[in-house]
């Protein structure tokens, strides 16, 4: 999946973007949480979500088959 280049992304974005077998749509359904929030998560480099939130996408990640340590993306 192409990005648009002028668009800033945070680092799961990225690394979402970069996925072939993962679109915010499917981790939203295996997580649990919305579409908007994982859709913030890649977009706002700035935003750092609870740690609830994190342990949802890790389980949503991991169902999905992805071994990823999510903290790893957000620098704060």
């Amino acid at each position: 999946m192409k990005r648009n280049i002028h668009k800033k992304k945070s680092n799961f974005g990225v690394w979402l973007d970069d996925q072939e077998d993962i679109n915010i749509y499917v981790l939203a359904k295996a997580s649990g949480i919305s579409y908007t929030t994982i859709a913030k998560l890649c977009n706002n480099p700035n935003y750092f979500p609870n740690f609830s939130t994190i342990a949802k996408i890790n389980k949503g990640l991991k169902e999905l088959g992805k071994s990823v340590v999510l903290i790893d993306y957000f620098d704060k």
